[in-house]
């Protein structure tokens, strides 16, 4: 019983050595930078000065010069689908529009049709779209001298609705909108719409006006004039919130699809959202970035590793070694992407304390054992 218990014993303590079956969150890092059996499909690069510099890119966004130079609306000029209203006064007791001589003849919600178009009765269709409100009276008014004596035209605009702007999205009132004199920019219909509902670092406004498209941080549009553009008649405006990601898996306090929390987001500032490294089983050796690089900066990345061509495509894991002096100043300006993947690998005696804790119950039973039958 002795004989069979000792050797029930090594080969329990064989298997766990030999990290057989032992559960664990991911690779190690000896595991993720070896290249013993077969080229990694992806390339392993230490996160260097050189390396941030290298993988830095413009991610700034902006409106296209189409938008930044286009005046402000003329809200002063009737459009079409505006609605009119539209009175005349004829100085006769029978006259072409009041027979009876109400004196004053009204003609509501007139609207200005696709051609831009009203029509005023025994004057036929006057143009209108384009026009001032005082131009398209004088109009009418000289038309209905030819048939009436002295008329007198007023005209009055009811809606602009040949003049509006969709505005969507992350707005706390979301509808239709017309162009007016107060909201002819970008900024101004935004308050119109109740303004912004969540933080404007983390919010996109697009602006989509004839199958071209222009986007821009809110928080930009607040800090720079340039970009509170002119609107114009059909635009929609879209307020998104960011809808990059990054994933934190490993040995940190919460492995989670995180959302960018700001439009810049750092390799420190990512863990420090994940609850930090766990000092039990964390190897502050092993923090790794895989990312499906950018061909072009890819290229950069490989030459300061003396790589001319990434033979397995743009797949990188950029790893950082915490217990450097300089690695936390690396993983402050090392900056994630979309997509990005962070994973923190187990220390090395993290598997050992897993063996132990998978025989520690054939040692306790090979001990009771032993007892029972008196040796």
């Amino acid at each position: 019983m002795m004989r069979s218990t000792r050797v029930l014993l090594a080969a329990a303590i064989s298997l766990g050595l030999a990290g057989c079956e032992l559960p664990r969150s991911g690779p190690y890092y000896s595991e993720l930078t070896t290249t013993e059996n077969a080229p990694l499909p992806f390339s392993v690069v230490s996160v260097t000065p050189d390396v941030v510099a290298a993988t830095m890119i413009d991610e700034r966004r902006g409106f296209a010069k189409a938008f930044l130079d286009q005046p402000a609306e003329d809200v002063d000029r009737i459009a079409r689908d505006d609605v009119l209203s539209i009175t005349i006064w004829e100085s006769v007791d029978e006259g072409l529009l009041s027979p009876q001589g109400v004196g004053a003849t009204p003609l509501p919600n007139v609207m200005v049709d696709e051609r831009g178009m009203v029509f005023v009765p025994y004057v036929g269709p006057v143009r209108a779209a384009g026009r001032t409100v005082s131009e398209l009276r004088d109009a009418i008014q000289t038309s209905l001298a030819e048939k009436t004596l002295n008329p007198q035209v007023d005209v009055q605009p009811v809606s602009s609705n040949g003049r509006r702007v969709s505005v969507q999205g992350a707005v706390n009132a979301p509808g239709l909108y017309p162009i007016e004199r107060s909201t002819n920019r970008l900024l101004p219909m935004l308050a119109r719409a109740g303004g912004i509902r969540e933080d404007p670092e983390v919010i996109l406004l697009s602006l989509r006006r004839n199958g071209h498209e222009g986007e821009i941080w809110v928080q930009d549009l607040y800090d720079n004039p340039a970009l509170n553009v002119a609107l114009r008649p059909g635009d929609s405006v879209i307020a998104e919130r960011d809808r990059r990601v990054f994933t934190i898996l490993g040995a940190v306090g919460g492995q989670s699809l995180v959302p960018f929390p700001s439009r810049d987001v750092t390799l420190t500032e990512a863990m420090a959202r994940a609850g930090g490294l766990i000092d039990q089983i964390a190897d502050p050796t092993g923090v790794f970035l895989f990312r499906e690089e950018l061909p072009e900066v890819a290229a950069r990345v490989l030459a300061l590793e003396g790589v001319e061509a990434a033979p397995q495509g743009t797949r990188i894991a950029y790893v950082v070694d915490m217990t450097k002096p300089g690695g936390m100043f690396v993983a402050r300006d090392f900056r994630l992407r979309d997509r990005d993947t962070l994973f923190v690998t187990n220390a090395p005696f993290v598997q050992w304390q897993k063996v132990m804790q998978s025989i520690a119950p054939l040692v306790g039973f090979s001990a009771s054992v032993r007892t029972l039958s008196g040796n």
